[in-house]
């Protein structure tokens, strides 16, 4: 571990993201096409809203669970014990569920603690998914990496946020118009959660290139991007 954590610039953050994605892109498209389907399938108002309820929580859950894959997949994994190897992909699980649940809090009080809360914390899944560090340590050390770039981290936040509100507030438009009636068409859930899919991939980039940024043995783009 380095004894200061580094800087790190908002076009740093933007062009790692675009590098692992495009070094990885059939993961990141597998991945899109997965969280979609299974989004477009919860994504029905005949639920009733306990049942909506879980499969929100689910949703996030999976969130965690391709995120681990995706980041196992670009930067593989330190060794370790058999428990950490087994534990891995839980705490990437529920680090996805805590964050959300974290920066959600966040962006209700204000947009900026929200922002400042999703930056400081967007290493641990990586530190989690390829150092095999506990939940505690996750969060602490990716507050810890991202002491000097938090900043620039609100920024790519707001960046990150920008279309996925409005697309929110498109989707809210198209499903109250013509007098209230929902819009409940196939084809326009279908095409606003691949929309939104597409932008979670981009967050889950993004919070790539944060871990790679900011780990110590991953400073070089020849190790992942070669």
């Amino acid at each position: 571990m380095s004894a200061e954590s580094p800087r790190i610039a908002v076009a740093d953050i933007i062009g790692d993201a675009s590098s692992l994605v495009g070094a990885r892109a059939p993961s990141f498209f597998i991945a899109a096409v997965a969280y979609a389907a299974f989004s477009t399938w919860a994504d029905d108002s005949e639920w009733s809203w306990t049942v909506q309820l879980v499969l929100l929580t689910a949703a996030i859950l999976f969130q965690g669970l391709l995120q681990y894959i995706l980041f196992r997949r670009a930067y593989g994994d330190a060794s370790g014990e058999w428990v950490s190897v087994a534990l891995a992909p839980l705490i990437a699980i529920t680090l996805q569920l805590l964050i959300w649940i974290v920066a959600g809090l966040g962006y209700v009080l204000l947009l900026l603690p929200g922002l400042y809360l999703a930056g400081r914390l967007s290493a641990a899944i990586g530190m989690a998914s390829v150092e095999r560090t506990g939940l505690i340590e996750s969060m602490t050390g990716s507050w810890r990496r991202t002491r000097r770039c938090a900043w620039p981290l609100v920024i790519v936040q707001g960046i990150l946020l920008l279309p996925f509100v409005a697309l929110s507030v498109a989707i809210i438009a198209a499903t109250y118009a013509n007098d209230g009636v929902e819009y409940r068409s196939i084809e326009f859930r279908v095409l606003t959660n691949l929309a939104l899919a597409v932008m979670a991939m981009a967050g889950w980039a993004v919070a790539g290139a944060v871990f790679r940024l900011t780990a110590p043995q991953l400073h070089d783009p020849e190790d992942i991007f070669g």
